[in-house]
């Protein structure tokens, strides 16, 4: 996946001047900071130079990420969505997808850290489809929402919180929350367990499952395991300099989960993990309305055999697909 082009543009505009010794050595100490700090919400990036290597370095694997747990949720859902609150929004990433799926009549970026909200605006400037964006320097374990949206995205936040505040801030996601709460993060057995956290919660107020799970049961996913999913990210010459990649790409995975404030139909089986594919056979694990189920189909089973081997990780089988 590609993130848009208007994006790569504008990120590329703004290396004028940079070196590129210099790109590596901030995306390496931002990343540092990440893997050593996550949970004690302190600043990880508080220089211009260092937001705009996370843009590089980070931005365009987050984005397909949100893309495509966005893709998913609304498979399942057709309400209008005039509304959007990306809170933690970084450089915008979250934003930037949305708007490949709808028109908004307002979208507003919530960012803790100046220096990012500066290079999302700058990044922003100019395209037409993100007119209707509005910035605000928004604390989350401080301030207060005075309004609510339709859509309410955060993405790769509630890692970075101090574990005693995750379930108020969950809480207060929520309650901004008119129709969609989607929640998005790193697909680890860490990220994994802040969305089983949000799901038991969110379950007790009321919430309503639209994605990833086919129930609104306990999810019998066992410890040691998670659920997570992965998005292939082409990567630009820029964004393998920044990470001292070889590769021309890269998966990034993550786990999500997407909360309606009505009913919503998610009795849909949804693939677990991407397709193991044999000689002559292709076994798969399933989420299902009785649950987590793993299944075998050989060449035997004809068409179904055939469409199995070429789903993916997340996709939901088809109704009329009989198991």
């Amino acid at each position: 996946m590609d993130i848009p082009q208007e994006l790569k543009i504008a990120i590329e505009n703004q290396l004028v001047g940079i070196k590129s010794n210099q790109i590596i050595e901030n995306s390496q100490k931002i990343s540092s900071r990440y893997r050593n700090n996550i949970g004690d919400g302190k600043i990880f990036v508080n220089k211009q130079e260092e937001a705009l290597s996370y843009a590089i370095s980070r931005m365009p694997s987050t984005y397909c990420a949100i893309y495509s747990a966005l893709d998913h949720t609304l498979e399942n859902y057709n309400e209008k969505i005039n509304t959007c609150y990306d809170m933690g929004a970084g450089t915008g990433a979250a934003t930037w997808a949305v708007n490949q799926f709808m028109h908004l009549e307002k979208c507003t970026c919530f960012e803790r850290e100046q220096v990012m909200i500066n290079m999302g605006k700058k990044l922003m400037k100019g395209v037409e489809l993100l007119k209707q964006v509005d910035w605000k320097k928004f604390d989350i374990l401080k301030d207060n929402f005075t309004e609510k949206a339709d859509l309410v995205i955060t993405s790769y936040m509630i890692n970075e919180l101090p574990e005693e505040n995750k379930n108020e801030i969950i809480k207060k996601l929520w309650n901004a929350t008119n129709k969609i709460l989607l929640i998005i993060e790193p697909g680890t057995p860490a990220g994994f367990k802040n969305i089983v956290n949000a799901r038991e919660m969110l379950l007790k107020e009321g919430a309503n499952i639209i994605a990833p799970c086919s129930h609104q049961n306990e999810c019998k996913i066992k410890e040691d395991d998670w659920c997570s999913f992965y998005v292939r990210v082409n990567r630009s010459g820029i964004q393998r300099l920044a990470k001292k990649g070889e590769l021309g790409y890269e998966d990034e995975k993550f786990s999500y989960i997407a909360f309606s404030k009505k009913a919503i139909d998610n009795q849909k089986t949804r693939i677990l993990r991407h397709p193991q594919i044999y000689q002559g056979y292709v076994k798969i694990k399933v989420c299902t309305n009785h649950g987590i189920e793993e299944k075998i189909y050989s060449k035997k089973d004809g068409e179904i055999y055939k469409k199995i081997k070429k789903l993916n990780a997340g996709d939901i089988i088809e109704n009329n697909t009989k198991l």
